[in-house]
């Protein structure tokens, strides 16, 4: 799939202005330009994202839903790029992460608000990205240290890590007016249940394709949605789309509230652990210090298997 990002920024703009016309405007375009270029990417994804039949303009279902992924792109795209240009005025006091998408929003700032004390006067940076690619930053020296879900792939002997934490990834749908699961996988009688997936090559794929291979019971399940955010087939399942398997941290306050509800016994989850990991090498004398610190709140460091 070829898509340009500034496609991504076109459709953006027309989401938040509901107009062609304005929206080719604030893209310094003709209106005719701009509406090919939302054509181009509709055309590559394959659906319509745009209602034109409506005024204001509207966004089709699967518009909705692509909006939060095209932002999230726009977004981490822009962080990247900042990160890497900022590296050249990097001080002596400055500690970067590396981040995986999942745990960007929530377990990275919590963790660093644990450190708040330890951390003043210290300035910390975020890049975000796929587990393989932070691996690869990490070894680069890009990143002092990756903050990641403990990964078995991960090559031996280079590493170093602290456990952190322990979540659960766990299988949550939309609940019907009882407050029961809309798709219930321990109760499913013949019946096939969509559930919304992750790619294969990311490290959540991974590890919800090695749960489906050894299914605890028979269910037919039908894959009718992918994407490699969490956040995103989080919403989807809230939407009745489909059974996600998200970790527990990023649901829980949807669990509070009703909007989701979990779909299968403990045998249809995997346990999650949240890793610090730094490479064997030295680091700066202020990431050696953090680093002093994490062995005092988390016991000595291992080395990864």
């Amino acid at each position: 799939m070829n898509i340009e990002t500034k496609w991504l920024e076109d459709f953006l703009s027309l989401a938040h202005t509901q107009s062609f016309s304005r929206s080719a405007q604030e893209r310094h375009m003709t209106q005719p330009a701009f509406s090919r270029r939302i054509r181009a990417l509709e055309t590559a994804l394959g659906c319509e994202l745009v209602d034109r039949t409506s005024t204001p303009v509207q966004l089709t279902d699967e518009g909705r839903l692509f909006r939060i992924t095209a932002r999230n792109l726009v977004t981490q795209l822009a962080d990247s790029i900042g990160h890497l240009r900022s590296m050249k005025q990097r001080g002596a006091h400055t500690i970067d992460f590396a981040v995986s998408h999942t745990l960007s929003l929530s377990l990275f700032p919590a963790f660093l608000q644990s450190f708040r004390r330890e951390l003043e006067g210290i300035s910390t940076r975020q890049l975000v990205a796929n587990v393989d690619d932070s691996v690869q930053a990490l070894k680069n020296g890009i990143c002092d240290f990756l903050l990641a879900f403990e990964d078995p792939t991960l090559a031996p002997g280079q590493f170093h890590r602290f456990e952190l934490q322990t979540e659960q990834l766990v299988p949550v749908c939309r609940a019907d007016e009882d407050g029961q699961p809309v798709f219930n996988l321990d109760a499913a009688h013949g019946a096939t249940l969509p559930y919304l997936g992750y790619p294969e090559e990311i490290f959540l794929g991974r590890c919800v394709e090695r749960l489906l291979r050894s299914r605890p019971r028979t269910v037919t399940l039908r894959q009718a949605f992918e994407s490699p955010l969490a956040d995103s087939l989080k919403v989807m399942a809230m939407q009745g789309m489909g059974i996600a398997w998200v970790p527990s941290f990023a649901i829980r306050e949807e669990l509070r509230q009703g909007f989701l509800v979990i779909c299968g016994d403990d045998r249809w989850q995997l346990p999650l652990n949240v890793c610090l990991y730094r490479c064997n090498r030295p680091l700066s004398d202020t990431a050696e210090a953090f680093w002093q610190v994490c062995e005092q709140n988390y016991g000595r460091a291992e080395p990864t298997a």
